[in-house]
């Protein structure tokens, strides 16, 4: 079964030995002149892999969430973890790495409708990046008190300022 095959997958009963991160993007001014994006990655209280940083190249929200997702990623990898769950706000990052993926490499990068993938570079990065990886996806709603999310979205904002 390949990664990509597993993603989604539940882990059945060990789930709770299975190292969480979570994740989220900031954007001021996003969509408009002068915007700043930050992405923040929050692996729990006071640990060092904890991230807050700016983010370069396009300035939205969406590639925020998509570089931190990657980063989190890159971190696991660093550290020899092959199974993640990734918690994240965004549904556009969730179902781009799950759903939309397979299809645009089968449509040359093209969406439904024959457009180009606004976010390829970052898509790309984000399942080369999985590849050998069991990763589960976890949507958490965003400013609802969920701690991890409040403190990755925290880490996010303060990115967005560097």
């Amino acid at each position: 079964m390949s990664s990509r095959d597993r993603w989604g997958q539940h882990f059945g009963g060990d789930r709770e030995h299975i190292p969480t991160v979570y994740v989220d993007g900031s954007c001021s001014n996003n969509g408009r002149s002068g915007a700043q994006a930050g992405s923040g990655v929050y692996w729990g209280p006071d640990h060092p892999m904890n991230v807050s940083e700016r983010v370069y190249g396009r300035q939205t929200n969406q590639t925020a969430e998509l570089w931190a997702a990657h980063k989190a990623i890159e971190q696991a990898r660093t550290q020899n973890i092959d199974k993640l769950i990734i918690k994240t706000d965004s549904k556009f990052v969730i179902k781009g790495a799950t759903e939309w993926v397979d299809k645009w490499k089968q449509n040359g990068w093209k969406t439904a409708s024959g457009g180009d993938v606004v976010n390829r570079s970052d898509f790309e990065k984000i399942d080369q990046a999985s590849q050998g990886m069991a990763i589960q996806w976890e949507y958490v709603p965003g400013h609802r008190g969920i701690k991890g999310n409040e403190e990755a979205n925290r880490l996010a904002v303060e990115g967005a300022k560097k």
